[in-house]
Parts: structure tokens; C-alpha cells; sequence
């Protein structure tokens, strides 16, 4: 369990948080090849998650909410990665660019030291052959709170982007999720997400639910 207990090791944790935690696990495989998702999709999350295992995490609480939706084509018709959407076709990854409109709130906690907190705006919702779903789109804000101060909020301009893949259930019941988001505060870094573009699983789910409706 990470424990911070200074300034300085809270805004190490910024960066982490802002960086994205996918991928550090190596237990779960990458998305199975993706097929076109249905046009009208709706996506409710909400999710306790830890990035260390399955099991509980004291002294820190991290959570994802998602409420997304598809658009059918209409609303500004564009991938998160800004490409043009052309009304519902599978891109060439074979997954259903399907332009959303939607909020997603990752928020990391810690008891003792303060609260780190990324919005970001949802414009893709995908689903893939496996039944992973994916919402992917640009970083509105990144709110910094240290314990018994103001919370300082960066709002980055230029559209870095977010995202989450929530995966089925494995064999043994484990649900995971993968987040990722790119550096928001240097434009000129190699970006660690691209627009609907499943993320590999990194944590692990271990209260609430997600829902999709078709």
C-alpha cells in the first residue's frame, strides 16, 4: 500500500494519476480483435478500483465514474483523437469509432495527505469482440488538493487525451479496467492514449458496477 506523507510525495502521485496506471499490471491480456459495436450505446459506471490487486486498499480510495452515451453520427462527428467520424463505419483497428457524448471522473484519495481528481469529456464509446468498453476523449481538468489547502485546478487547452476500458470478468471472477491519460502538462510528450483505442487492463475492480445498455 502507497502511503504519502509529504507535498512532494502527493505531487508525485499527480503525475502518476495524470499518466495513467494501464498497463502496469501484466495479469490481464490485451482487448481480443474488435468487431462493430451496436450504434446505440449507453455506458453507467461507477467503480472502486485498486491498482495493487483485488483485495482492499486502506488509506487510499480510487474510483471511476462514466455516464456516455453514442450520438448515431450526430453532435460534432469527430474521433477522439480528432479524425472525422464517417457515420458509423468500423475504423481500419475494426472497432466501431462511435462519437459519444458523455463525463468520466477518475479520482485518487488519500486519507492522510489530499486528493487528486481527472475530468475528462467523453466523444467515443466503443465495444470490441471481447465485450471490453472503452470511452476515450480529451482532459477538461486536473484538480490538485492537499490537505488543508485550496484545491489548485489545471485546465490544459491543447486536448490531451483520457480513457478507460472496462474488461468482462475473467475466469475467476476478477473484473479489471484499464486508464491511461496523456501528459497534460507537456504538449510535446508521446501521447499514451489515441481515440477509441482500447487501453490494456492495469487495476482492478473491487466495489461497484458498470452497465451498458444496447
Amino acid at each position: 500500500m502507497r502511503k504519502l506523507t509529504t507535498a512532494l510525495a502527493l505531487a508525485t502521485a499527480v503525475t502518476a494519476l495524470a499518466a495513467g496506471t494501464a498497463g502496469t499490471a501484466a495479469a490481464a491480456p490485451g482487448p481480443a480483435g474488435a468487431v462493430p459495436a451496436a450504434r446505440r450505446l449507453a455506458l453507467h459506471s461507477w467503480t472502486l478500483l485498486n491498482e495493487h490487486g483485488p483485495g482492499p486498499n486502506p488509506g487510499e480510495r480510487l474510483t471511476a465514474r462514466v455516464d456516455a452515451r453514442t450520438v448515431d453520427g450526430h453532435g460534432d462527428g469527430r474521433h477522439g483523437d480528432g479524425r472525422q467520424e464517417d457515420g458509423g463505419r468500423a475504423d481500419q483497428g475494426g472497432v466501431h469509432a462511435g462519437p459519444a457524448r458523455g463525463h468520466a471522473v477518475v479520482q485518487h484519495v488519500f486519507d492522510a495527505d489530499g486528493a487528486v481528481r481527472v475530468e475528462f469529456t467523453v466523444n467515443c464509446l466503443t465495444v470490441d469482440g471481447s465485450g471490453a468498453v472503452t470511452v476515450t476523449g480529451p482532459i477538461e481538468s486536473v484538480t490538485v488538493t492537499r490537505r488543508g489547502d485550496r484545491p489548485v485546478v489545471s485546465r490544459p487547452s491543447w486536448g490531451p487525451l483520457a480513457g478507460l476500458t472496462y474488461y468482462p470478468a475473467d475466469g475467476s471472477g476478477e473484473r479489471r479496467v484499464g486508464w491511461a491519460a496523456s501528459d497534460y502538462q507537456h504538449p510535446e510528450a508521446l501521447a499514451r492514449v489515441t481515440g477509441c483505442t482500447p487501453i490494456p487492463a492495469g487495476l482492478w475492480i473491487i466495489d461497484g458496477g458498470t452497465v451498458l445498455h444496447r
